[in-house]
């Protein structure tokens, strides 16, 4: 069968089931029961060799019945369960069925330490329990997290399992935090939280439970009852000098069947940067109602990020608060609200050339940055949710002001310049969405309503008497998208039809342009989507058509386009260790996020675009897999994932470079992209020598035309990643991880250069610590990487990192903590994008030594 050949094919690649095809016997089954003949669910059955290395496993159902996989080798069976004594059962010649009775083992409890088992499952519920993967140097569960097999956690908190997004994280079954759970992950102490659950495959809406399927996980943190109907948290604060230096932080959070409240304050000058608590995760419910706002006109030319901890040079002064507090009227009906407040103010400084190659020319910019920044951002959510089995009803009303000021006294090509960007936006929105469940049809409702406004000044002092002084640029967008649809049964599966209407309006004003410049669009999309149910998974297939209707009354100019974008995807569960999920498709989209004008409009002192009046168009062939393991006996994850996509456009961008000009001009013609990516990761966790093994590799290649000072042409560019992760703490006084990684990218020749522009870097990590005394944890990181700057030119950074805590009591304890020990002065690096080559050079913090103390209540 195709399930049995995908399982043997990919289960060799990691030696964790042998080639069970090879023998008449498919798998082993029978019953398991108690000595009173009693069913016994969620019992661990194990299929053991001669030397009893584990084959294969599975659980019993709540009816005590088993069904276990038959590998070569395989010489008996072990049923375990917490309570009862474990017993094996020889194999036998012939013989499928082995049923097993149990019997009740009495557990004295005094003076005895119980270890729970890491990780148990429950249908499809598993259950991580915490104190099994916490360190002793953890502080917040997002760090336990991060350890959980199967789990990842990306840089800005977002929660992935078994590669993707999660629906959402609750805190004891509640949804306190929206799309900000990363807030909570990241301040709720390690220590409060006894379970992680990860429900596979949950549909969070009750009223499409078992109607519509959802191949995403929902995450719960279940707290300990010491941390139940009563307030904890922790607060710190750090202080240091020449300069001064601070980081302080609250955290306040109050958790019971009724009421849910976090707090979280945080104040810092010492390179930790808040922003990304402003970001909403990825959500399943927002499939419909999520509509990125509208790009900046005006960004800096040359802003970079170094690929280093913001620690090392982030110069900031950074504030934020969230309120956030959830009343539950019954465990589905729950009124929420989020209020969060940030300021960042900074000094980003930097050195960077730029080398635009051409076949027959090359110009050189280079600039030296010292920019000011300073931005506010003040939301508000209010949100009411019921959420039963016939009805779905939620509906958020939220609202944005954000205030942006960079001041930038630079030097560039053309000599010395002050350079101000001053940036003033808000929004208002309104979503609604609504399913009612009548058992023989779905009737759902969504809506999202939005008014956007902004207004950029650039002003801009220099050497060059030409340059405008002052320039001005304002948007009012107006953005609306409803949605009705049904679903019932038929043939097996489930047929949704749906009809979307959505509508956009732009308003532009800029310098030199008397009248307002206008555009608008109306897209009715008809969608329907038949979901055919598989024993352990869906198929899928998506055959949506759009119309589009686009204006621009001040040109004259009305386009009208039909558009068909068929998509098929199969989500299968192999077993309860591997699934795979693929898709293939067509799409085709209109560009419905740029913002039509006409003219030349000024984003920074050196770059003008030319505006467009016409929408463009695309077709995007995509086909995708991904492949998962997670093996909770053995403590075995992976993911493998690829991806390809041809996406035909009919619009690319010509760019011009001179030494004191960027000019961009949209080009109407053919513009063919093709791209594939590869991506894989491993984690392995030995429990009994508290070993962790993690491995990650990718690999990208991209064909994608290039126009640049009158040359035009495709560049095809690769870049190749791999990174090997290891942790270990078997001592109960020393805890060490080890981070290797590489990285290198390449291009083949074309019409921009006879180079393939090859560039390799390299990184290793390595951190310590040590509790001489159950009081005291010394630690140490160390860091170091390695650039190649031009061919076989190299630049090595190292970074070395320290400090103590030592704690006076369970809720007092003092900390010293001292970064860049070593005094870097500065940080290099150099990129190739496309066929243009950049080197950066960021002056560094220095060292920055921090005395505090932390108070748990």
């Amino acid at each position: 069968m195709v399930k049995d050949f995908i399982l043997i094919l990919f289960s060799l690649m990691l030696d964790c089931v042998s080639a069970a095809a090879q023998n008449d016997m498919t798998a082993y089954s029978g019953k398991v029961t108690d000595t009173a003949g009693k069913a016994v669910g969620n019992v661990t059955c194990k299929l053991l060799d001669g030397k009893d290395s584990l084959l294969a496993y599975a659980l019993t159902r709540r009816d005590g019945i088993y069904s276990l996989k038959a590998v070569n080798g395989g010489r008996q069976i072990e049923f375990a369960f917490l309570g009862y004594e474990t017993r094996r059962i020889q194999l036998k010649e012939g013989c499928a069925v082995y049923d097993a009775r149990l019997e009740r083992k009495a557990v004295e409890l005094k003076n005895v330490t119980v270890t729970a088992d890491p990780i148990t499952r429950r249908k499809d519920t598993l259950l991580y329990n915490v104190d099994a993967f916490r360190q002793k140097q953890d502080r917040s569960i997002e760090d336990v997290l991060k350890r959980m097999p199967g789990i990842e956690v990306s840089n800005s908190g977002e929660i992935s399992y078994q590669g993707k997004p999660i629906n959402k994280v609750n805190i004891e079954g509640l949804d306190l935090m929206g799309a900000q759970y990363n807030q909570a992950t990241q301040n709720m102490p390690a220590e409060a939280v006894a379970q992680v659950q990860i429900m596979e495959r949950n549909q969070p809406i009750k009223a499409l439970e078992g109607k519509v399927s959802n191949d995403r996980a929902t995450l719960n943190l279940k707290l300990k009852r010491g941390y139940k109907a009563r307030p904890f948290g922790e607060a710190d604060g750090n202080i240091g000098g020449s300069p001064v230096t601070w980081d302080n932080r609250l955290t306040a959070i109050n958790i019971n069947k009724k009421n849910q409240l976090l707090f979280t304050g945080m104040m810092n000058n010492c390179g930790i940067s808040l922003e990304s608590l402003t970001r909403g995760m990825n959500s399943y419910t927002g499939m419909y109602t999520t509509e990125p706002l509208p790009a900046p006109f005006m960004y800096s030319p040359t802003a970079q990020t170094p690929p280093i901890s913001q620690l090392y040079y982030l110069k900031n002064k950074s504030y934020y608060a969230g309120l956030n507090y959830l009343h539950a009227f019954t465990q589905e009906k729950t009124l929420r609200m989020n209020v969060m407040y940030y300021h960042d103010s900074g000094l980003q400084q930097d050195s960077i050339f730029n080398s635009y190659t051409a076949k027959e020319d090359t110009v050189n910019v280079f600039e030296n940055n010292d920019i000011h920044n300073k931005n506010d951002l003040v939301k508000g959510i209010l949100r009411y949710e019921q959420n039963t089995k016939s009805m779905y009803l939620t509906d958020e009303a939220s609202a944005t002001l954000g205030l942006g000021d960079a001041l930038n006294n630079g030097s560039s090509n053309i000599g010395t310049l002050q350079e101000q960007v001053k940036r003033k936006q808000y929004d208002v929105q309104n979503i609604l969405e609504a399913t009612i469940n009548t058992d023989a049809m779905l009737f759902d409702v969504s809506s999202i309503v939005r008014l956007y406004g902004s207004r950029e000044r650039l002003g801009v002092t220099s050497d060059d008497e030409k340059l405008p002084t002052d320039y001005t640029a304002r948007l009012r967008n107006l953005f609306t998208r409803n949605r009705i649809g049904t679903n019932f049964s038929l043939f097996g599966g489930s047929l949704g039809i749906g009809y979307i209407m959505e509508y956009k309006r732009n308003e532009t004003t800029m310098s030199g342009v008397k009248d307002d410049m206008t555009g608008s669009y109306w897209l009715h999309t008809l969608e329907p989507k038949y979901e055919y149910n598989l024993p352990d998974g869906s198929l899928t297939l998506t055959l949506p058509v759009e119309y589009i209707s686009y204006s621009y009354p001040m040109r004259g100019i009305n386009t009208h386009k039909v558009m068909f974008s068929p998509m098929l995807d199969i989500d299968y569960k192999l077993s309860t260790m591997a699934s795979v999920d693929a898709s293939v498709g067509i799409i085709r989209n209109a560009d419905t996020r740029s913002v039509p004008f006409y003219g030349a409009m000024m984003n920074n002192y050196r770059t003008y675009t030319l505006g467009t009046d016409s929408m463009s168009f695309s077709r995007t062939k995509t086909a995708s897999i991904r492949l998962s393991w997670l093996n909770t006996a053995t403590m075995l994850s992976w993911n493998v994932y690829a991806i390809w996509q041809q996406i035909n456009q009919d619009r690319y961008f010509s760019y011009f470079y001179a030494g004191d000009l960027t000019l961009i001009n949209p080009v109407w013609g053919d513009n063919m992209h093709t791209s594939f990516s590869g991506v894989g990761n491993v984690k392995k966790i030995w429990r009994n020598a508290r070993f962790t093994l993690k491995g990650y590799v990718s690999y990208s290649y991209n064909k994608t035309l290039a126009s640049q000072n009158g040359v035009e042409g495709y560049i095809r560019y690769n870049a190749a990643n791999a990174q090997v992760g290891a942790s270990w703490d078997k001592l109960s006084w020393l805890t060490a991880n080890l981070t290797v990684a590489g990285n290198i990218t390449w291009k083949r020749p074309d019409a921009f250069s006879s180079t393939d522009n090859v560039l390799k870097n390299a990184y290793c990590s390595l951190s310590l610590d040590f509790m001489p005394i159950k009081a005291l944890r010394l630690y140490a990181d160390a860091a170091g990487t390695t650039y190649e700057i031009t061919h076989d030119q190299y630049s090595t950074n190292l970074f070395l990192n320290a400090g103590a805590k030592y704690d006076f009591s369970k809720t007092l304890s003092v900390t010293l903590t001292a970064i860049n020990l070593l005094n870097r002065e500065s940080y290099e690096i150099s990129s190739y994008q496309g066929s243009n080559y950049t080197f950066l050079r960021v002056p560094l913090r220095g060292r920055t030594v921090m005395a505090g103390i932390n108070l748990k209540f």
